[in-house]
């Protein structure tokens, strides 16, 4: 399946020969022609793309586990559920589930938890599947394609909603700014030079855009390019309506709407990673590669507080997994071989996860809730940039 000769069919096909950006993203990353992560192919760790927290060492599903277990304990419903959106291998949640079961805390939660996952892709389904088997007899676990086919099951949500690395996938706008307007990037097939596609200027093609342009003051300054995560918010305003009482923790690279739309970042954020490559050509091998941007956290925290979910926490990921307690998880060793020696590695994995020149100032951490207590262990004062 080659998702190329599928953005061609769709080019092809409209008046102009040429669709949005943001058509072109989703077709590369999810069209079940070979989009990226419709691919049955390794994506994360030492042998895929990229890594994810998760990738690197347990202790970070332990670390989550704990913080999990908190929130549980603050929820006076009987029935609750874990919700974990985008799980990709099941890596993640194999982790917390096994945390749990170890400290003998799930035991104690069942059979009042459900752990829901929700899933796009077919082939990431079939990975969590695998990775869950050893909890399917102890804990009732559930999969759904969607939000919306979870939330026919589940009207009202009790529980914990959880995500890590989701909404930087979800595919985006880009507006630039020219002689004095915004314009929406497009994508043509391209006639000239080695590649298949080429960008050209449009009209903007939906009023969201619009809204989202002034409400988040991007400055209109000439050339200046960024993206615009409709499918972000939107996400955020059905998860937030979807819970009745409980939390929400989101992870994932990003800042506040002040730091993302600064003058000095004119060429926005998309980034590309192959073979844990990084690039800025979205254009070159559509579907064997990631595509991300960095998220902006207060347009999510925004709509979320406009539906009730209440901001209890923002944080770099280096803030959150200190004050959640992982460096009571480092371990004594006696030195020999630290590459090696299992209790060197899972310190090194620890100090890699909260360095503040790598992932733990690259991550943000965001916590909400509704209906529920505010004092938790990983939260401390605040104050969010708007």
């Amino acid at each position: 399946m080659d998702v190329t000769k599928t953005i061609q069919r769709a080019i092809q096909e409209t008046t102009e020969r040429m669709i949005s950006f943001r058509t072109y993203m989703e077709y590369a990353l999810y069209s079940p022609e070979g989009g990226y992560y419709q691919q049955e192919r390794t994506k994360i760790g030492k042998r895929g793309d990229f890594y994810t927290n998760a990738s690197v060492s347990s202790v970070y599903g332990e670390v989550l586990a704990d913080t999990l277990w908190e929130m549980i304990n603050k929820l006076p419903s009987t029935k609750l559920a874990i919700v974990e959106m985008g799980g990709g291998s099941g890596q993640l949640s194999a982790q917390i589930l096994h945390s749990l079961q170890k400290t003998g805390r799930l035991a104690a939660c069942v059979p009042s938890l459900t752990y829901v996952m929700i899933e796009a892709s077919a082939y990431h389904r079939v990975l969590q599947e695998e990775a869950l088997l050893p909890f399917r007899n102890v804990v009732d676990i559930q999969w759904y394609k969607s939000v919306d086919e979870a939330k026919a099951m589940w009207p009202e949500l009790r529980g914990i909603l959880l995500s890590n690395e989701l909404p930087d996938a979800f595919p985006v706008h880009i507006v630039e700014y020219r002689d004095g307007s915004w314009y929406e990037i497009y994508v043509t097939e391209n006639n000239e030079g080695d590649e298949l596609f080429a960008e050209r200027l449009g009209p903007l093609s939906t009023d969201g855009l619009v809204d989202y342009i002034k409400q988040e003051g991007i400055p209109p300054l000439e050339g200046y390019r960024t993206e615009v995560n409709l499918d972000s918010v939107r996400w955020m305003e059905s998860i937030a309506e979807w819970l009745i009482e409980g939390y929400a923790l989101t992870v994932d690279y990003g800042y506040e709407r002040s730091v993302l739309y600064t003058p000095s970042r004119k060429k926005g954020t998309l980034l590309c990673y192959k073979e844990h490559t990084m690039s800025e050509n979205p254009y070159e091998e559509p579907g064997a590669q990631d595509i991300t941007t960095h998220v902006n956290f207060s347009a999510l925290i925004d709509v979320a507080e406009e539906k009730g979910l209440e901001t209890l926490g923002f944080y770099t990921q280096q803030q959150f997994l200190m004050q959640a307690g992982i460096l009571q998880k480092l371990e004594e060793h006696t030195g020999g071989d630290p590459f090696r020696n299992e209790a060197a590695k899972r310190n090194r994995a620890i100090r890699q996860l909260i360095m503040g020149d790598g992932m733990g100032s690259a991550f943000r951490v965001l916590i909400q809730g509704k209906c529920v207590e505010r004092e938790l262990a990983c939260c401390m004062p605040w104050t969010l940039q708007r």
